[in-house]
């Protein structure tokens, strides 16, 4: 239940994160279109989302025998109708919540790509719809014992391919389609148009509740939820330790003084070390963690920096590099997952 508590706080740090990192216009939109999400998804998990996800079913879909969470008893214990993962010890409502947070954050994520391109009703709709098309069902083939990936063996702890890899890709895709914000300014993070403060503080929410968020995943409070939370600490701190050195050294060749540090990209780093190590937070050792941290910063920094000499890309190219952060989850989540693998 911490754990889940944890989750949910997640999505108002996302809100953070991203509303500070765009225009001063887009601030408040930003910030509701993460947090609407709180208020859809819970709806729509108890409705089918859960039992698509998890319920009976084949190995791509579930049923609606979970539909509107009947079956479910105060005493019910995670895994005592239906055995994905062979586990009995949390109660099933439990787990029903914690899942839904992460329905929550997973699709608060792509919000970032579709600020300022797309209405509130519209974008409600498609938050209900990619749920149900697209999350529950790569829910159901990885996290649950009954989906066809789950099967062949796919390794994916806390989600880098179910929360980072779907969630990058839509918004790169959305942001394409609805091409470019009208009246975009590519430099906005230099004209001090933004809320950097809010940024700071949604990377600290995010870090304190990533540890939920992987540590919960062990689904017990045991030696695994113990090492998911010091891997995702550490690979966090080291990643945002190597862009710091990185942009003390190369920073000049980024367009900045020589010796100063990027407070967005320094906060960006951190997410990196979060993301990169999810799907292997219960299965590497610390020390893997470590490097798996330093390698992950190092690798976006040099990215990004290489896109930023760039002078002909289109504005909407820069957008999605440089301000949405889309590439984080997408190319973290990815790479992550084939390290593990």
């Amino acid at each position: 239940m911490t754990s889940t508590a944890l989750v949910y706080m997640m999505t108002p740090g996302l809100a953070c994160f991203y509303g500070g990192l765009v225009e001063s216009k887009n601030f408040l939109n930003q910030i509701f279109l993460s947090i609407v999400c709180m208020a859809i998804i819970p709806v729509q998990w108890c409705l089918f989302g859960y039992s698509f996800a998890f319920g009976p079913g084949n190995s791509v879909f579930g049923s609606f025998n979970y539909a509107v969470l009947r079956s479910f008893g105060f005493n019910n214990f995670y895994g005592e109708n239906s055995d994905p993962m062979n586990s009995l010890t949390i109660p099933s409502l439990t787990f029903v919540s914690f899942q839904c947070a992460f329905a929550i954050i997973t699709v608060a994520l792509i919000s970032g790509s579709v600020v300022g391109r797309m209405k509130l009703i519209p974008y409600m709709i498609f938050v209900f719809l990619w749920s149900t098309f697209c999350y529950d069902p790569l829910a159901r083939w990885i996290f649950s014992g009954q989906g066809w990936l789950n099967r062949m063996g796919t390794i994916d702890f806390a989600g880098g391919m179910v929360v980072h890899f779907a969630s990058g890709i839509s918004g790169l895709v959305a942001a394409i389609i609805l091409g470019s914000r009208s009246n975009f300014d590519p430099n906005v993070l230099k004209t001090g148009q933004t809320h950097l403060p809010f940024t700071v503080l949604g990377t600290g929410m995010l870090w304190v509740g990533w540890m939920g968020f992987n540590g919960g995943s062990a689904v017990a409070a045991n030696g695994i939820a113990s090492l998911a939370i010091v891997n995702t600490n550490v690979a966090a701190a080291s990643s945002m330790i190597m862009w710091i050195i990185l942009d003390i050294i190369l920073g000049k060749a980024a367009g900045q003084n020589l010796g100063v540090v990027s407070i967005p990209g320094t906060c960006s780093a951190t997410v990196v070390g979060l993301v990169v190590i999810t799907p292997g937070a219960g299965y590497v050792q610390p020390g893997y963690a470590l490097l798996i941290g330093l390698i992950g910063g190092c690798i976006i920094y040099l990215f990004l920096l290489a896109i930023s000499q760039l002078d002909d890309l289109t504005i909407l190219i820069n957008e999605l590099i440089r301000l949405t952060y889309m590439n984080i989850h997408f190319a973290c989540g990815s790479t992550s997952e084939q390290q593990i693998q």
